[in-house]
């Protein structure tokens, strides 16, 4: 496999250029951003983010379902024990095969989750990126197709609210 086609540093380039460039000239790949204890792929086709995740504190599928009601902590809690059971069994695929959430739930939750991943690396100012052409994201994961434009003007909306609230 081929390096990266196109890298450098954060604090020359911004997150949100990056990703415009990507979805300008409709990329298909994996994005990797990384800064000092943290690193975030995103995944492309046609310039759009289809998945995201991260190695650093996330708020989790599951998290979000207890938030919106739509599952028990109780029943997260013996899900998450009944997945330590079965190695790499999605906890979302287990959830909705037991019949304690929809599919559209999950994919709701997994849909916030994403956005809640780019927003975060939307305010990074240090760090380094690499994109990886071809790359794309396993078969077993929930696959979504986001408005790239929305989320920055969201996840930008939300950075100042946050800055104007001194947070």
């Amino acid at each position: 496999m081929s390096g990266p086609a196109l890298e450098g540093d954060l604090q020359h380039f911004f997150p949100t250029e990056v990703l415009q460039l990507l979805q300008l000239s409709q990329a298909n790949g994996r994005l990797e951003l990384e800064r000092a204890r943290e690193t975030v792929e995103l995944y492309f086709e046609r310039g759009r983010p289809v998945f995201a995740r991260t190695s650093g504190a996330s708020v989790r599928a599951g998290e979000v379902l207890v938030h919106r009601g739509q599952l028990s902590q109780d029943a997260l809690v013996q899900a998450l024990a009944e997945q330590a059971n079965h190695p790499g069994e999605r906890l979302g695929a287990m959830l909705v095969a037991s019949g304690a959430i929809q599919p559209d739930q999950l994919q709701a939750a997994v849909r916030e989750v994403l956005r809640r991943i780019v927003y975060g690396v939307l305010l990074w100012r240090e760090g380094s990126f690499r994109f990886h052409p071809g790359e794309r994201v396993a078969t077993e994961d929930i696959r979504l197709d986001l408005d790239l434009d929305r989320l920055i003007l969201e996840g930008l909306r939300l950075a100042d609210q946050q800055r104007a609230a001194g947070g």
